[in-house]
């Protein structure tokens, strides 16, 4: 079987929306609460309601997944009415069966992401009342169901069994997002028990159980929340059919630029076919959805798999002991599971000493239910270093290969579990000092002329210095404004400026990407979405790896002001101030007071760095914004921002003015000019010493010298107010001693809010002849 590939542009993103804050006269963006189907089919056209708020004129659905969708012109004042609007959507039938999701634009703005499957199930929906089994719905299998559970209630189903039929069900609803902590129950029509799924291996907290029924007959299954809570989101889909039970692929990570086979960890996969995935090299897809069905099966069981540029090796069984390791490369990634309980991997490989390379654990995030312990040996056993998986982390190991040799990885499951759905895969890169980035929201909806924000995360990793963030693949006219993480910070707000024209009512991928000069050659980082998409949808432990790194911009109407930053950049340093003017275009209606605050109120600004923060007064257009740097503000290059709140009437706006870069410097760089360097006894030498003044400071500076060959001095000089150099004056006495200097060192004093401040010229030589 192979799996056809689609488009980069299908791949998508999670919804926190963020930026301007507005009323419904200035344009509340679309939102998604629902929809109906749950779930949508390979290979046919079918009607898909998205329910939700300021829906009116929604034109565009987008998809993770690859599909025609048009606005079903049958349904009267369809594209009218602000809390539904229906499409039909036509997928092809090699469309990648698994958790995807669709968002829907206007001219307000693009939607909050809802998460749906493509499913090769026939759908039905959820049929009420169904809470005694005497009410059970009864359904024809395979199916696939689209329901939800009330508060203290149970939804039952009724279906026919031939005898000795094996069959799978499955609920999912924690990887759609829904708050229902699932319970399936398989019944007799006596209501005896015959199967039982509370939390599966791998689904994140969903039920999925496999039955072969003994006798010919009806039978109910049950499904409920396990803490009898429900309600209208409680929503779930249930699976009943013939498909695998799959938790993940196997390999979990395969390589572009060529075939790879697949096969699946699990259970119920007897005679399940490999799956073929060949991803081209410059395809810049990270995750495919693959689905894999049984011989002459109905439906498909699904995962998502890794997909890179790098090398990946397969553990070989028999490896539980020291002598039979599976030989492997280092650099090669690492896939293994655990057949049985108390299942113990080996990889053996040859590092030459200083070699560092991260190996990281890749389980849950991909549906293993594995937790993994590490550690590295030395040929004689001794052990260089271990690791297990700590709370969300999978576990990771930094290697340091102490000599020449080989070295041994032991991959065991943490509490000795075992079985065929145990697999996990060890990422093995060299170690690169950088920083991995993440994102506080992954939608962006910037008003027209206007400003929207994003908060930036970085985890370091060997490297302390600025991070320039920029966004990349944004419509014209729509920039970044200079946003860094500066030196002793781990985030920044990044603003987004929309100064044009740019189309409303379409979806834009973008990426926001973290640059730093790192030793000799570029570092680039792209942030992740993934912190934001946990908290979009918190039920949902992992949400679809596929969409971790998309991040969706949209075009929001002006509100009723906006902001704009002058200078975008300010220079000044310890004990120094600087000012900012922030100026307001507004509508002509809105005459009212902005008040001012710093993003985030904690922690917004570099450590030592102060804003007098006041407001645009009413019928003002602009205000002046003084920073100031205490001695304990660090040098460097760090940014901040400000945002703005006016109200009209009953209407609010906050809106952000871009970001202000601060180049925090000293507050001037002397530089010694004394010419060829050389006097001669009894004669005078003229020079000068040149300043490079912090703009934030025109006082006087007082020099002052050091280090003089013995019999010569220097005539005292300040270098005046305003002004970046003065001259110099050396003398030489008959008898000043004959010889070269080369640590001749000027000093010069300032004095700036009540502080003084001192630095020195770089070194200067000078020879006594």
């Amino acid at each position: 079987m192979r799996l056809a590939r689609r488009p980069q542009a299908y791949l998508t993103c999670f919804a926190i929306v963020c930026g301007v804050i507005s009323s419904p006269a200035f344009g509340q963006i679309p939102s998604i609460n629902g929809t109906s189907p749950l779930a949508v089919a390979p290979g046919k056209a079918a009607p898909f309601k998205i329910r939700g708020g300021n829906l009116i004129g929604a034109a565009q659905v987008w998809s993770s997944f690859p599909a025609t969708v048009v606005l079903d012109a049958a349904v009267p004042n369809n594209g009218k009415n602000a809390g539904e609007a229906v499409f039909t959507l036509t997928l092809p039938a090699d469309a990648p069966v698994g958790v995807h999701g669709v968002r829907v634009a206007n001219a307000t703005g693009i939607s909050n992401l809802w998460l749906v499957m493509v499913d090769d199930l026939p759908s039905v929906a959820q049929v009420k009342p169904n809470g005694l089994v005497a009410q059970a719905q009864v359904l024809t299998t395979p199916v696939g169901v689209d329901g939800n559970v009330d508060s203290l209630t149970r939804n039952y189903y009724k279906f026919t069994a031939t005898a000795a039929q094996t069959l799978s069900f499955e609920v999912v609803a924690r990887r759609l997002g829904s708050p229902l902590d699932p319970m399936l129950r398989i019944l007799d029509l006596q209501g005896r028990e015959l199967a039982y799924s509370d939390d599966a291996p791998g689904l994140g907290g969903d039920s999925r159980l496999t039955h072969t029924f003994k006798d010919a007959g009806e039978y109910v299954v049950e499904v409920r929340d396990i803490r009898f809570q429900g309600g209208g989101n409680f929503i779930y889909r249930l699976r009943i059919g013939d498909f695998p039970c799959v938790t993940t692929p196997y390999p979990l990570g395969v390589k572009k630029g060529g075939p790879a086979q697949l096969a699946f960890a699990g259970s119920r996969l007897e005679g399940a076919q490999p799956v073929t995935v060949n991803i081209a090299n410059e395809n810049p897809i990270n995750w495919v959805n693959v689905g894999v069905k049984l011989p002459n099966g109905l439906a498909s069981g699904f995962g998502s798999v890794s997909v890179g540029l790098g090398d990946e090796a397969l553990e070989v069984e028999p490896n539980d002991e020291a002598a039979m390791a599976t030989r492997v490369t280092l650099g090669a990634s690492l896939n293994g599971r655990f057949d049985k309980p108390g299942d113990v991997d080996r990889f053996i490989f040859t590092a030459k000493a200083g070699q560092r390379f991260m190996f990281s654990g890749i389980t849950r995030q991909q549906g293993s239910p594995s937790d993994l312990y590490l550690k590295i040996l030395k040929a004689d056993g001794g052990q260089v270093v271990a690791a297990d998986d700590n709370g969300a982390a999978e576990g990771a190991l930094d290697f340091n290969a102490p000599a020449d040799g080989d070295y041994t990885l032991v991959v065991e499951e943490l509490v000795k579990r075992g079985g065929p759905e145990y697999a996990y895969r060890i990422a093995v890169t060299p170690f690169q000092a950088g920083f991995d980035l993440s994102v506080s929201t992954d939608t962006l909806n910037v008003p027209l002329q206007g400003v929207s924000l994003v908060t930036v995360t970085s985890v370091r990793r060997g490297y302390d210095g600025p991070i320039e963030l920029s966004l990349a693949d944004a419509p014209a006219n729509v920039v970044s404004t200079g946003a860094v993480i500066g030196i002793g910070q781990n985030s920044a707000v990044l603003t987004i400026l929309n100064s044009g024209a740019a189309p409303d009512g379409k979806f834009y991928p973008v990426k926001i990407l973290g640059k730093a000069k790192i030793g000799e050659a570029e570092y680039v980082s792209q942030a992740t979405a993934t912190t934001a998409q946990k908290a979009a949808f918190a039920a949902t432990p992992l949400p679809p790896q596929l969409v971790s790194q998309a991040i969706a911009l949209g075009i929001n109407p002006q509100p009723f002001f906006v902001l704009r930053t002058e200078p975008l950049e300010l220079v000044f340093g310890k004990n120094l101030t600087a000012t900012v003017k922030i100026k307001s275009i507004r509508a002509a209606d809105f005459p009212e007071a902005i008040t001012f605050a710093v993003e985030p109120a904690q922690n917004g600004l570099p450590a030592g760095i102060t804003a007098a923060v006041k407001p645009i007064d009413k019928d003002k257009n602009e205000v002046d914004i003084v920073f100031t740097a205490t001695a304990a503000a660090p040098l460097g290059s760090f940014s901040g921002v400000l945002v703005g709140t006016g109200k009209k009437g009953n209407d609010t706006v906050v809106q952000a003015a871009p970001a202000v870069r601060f180049s925090l410097r000293a507050p001037f760089v002397l530089k010694t000019d004394i010419g060829a360097a050389k006097i001669v006894k009894g004669a005078m030498l003229k020079g000068k010493v040149v300043a490079e003044r912090n703009p934030a400071y025109n006082g006087p500076i007082v020099l002052t010298f050091a280090n003089l060959p013995k019999g010569v001095t220097a005539a005292d000089a300040t270098i005046p107010e305003g002004k970046t150099e003065v001259e110099i004056t050396l003398t030489a006495a008959a008898d000043a001693a004959v010889g070269t200097i080369e640590n001749l060192s000027v000093k010069g004093e300032g004095t700036a809010g009540g502080q003084k401040f001192t630095e020195t010229a770089a070194n200067a030589k000078l020879i006594v002849e």
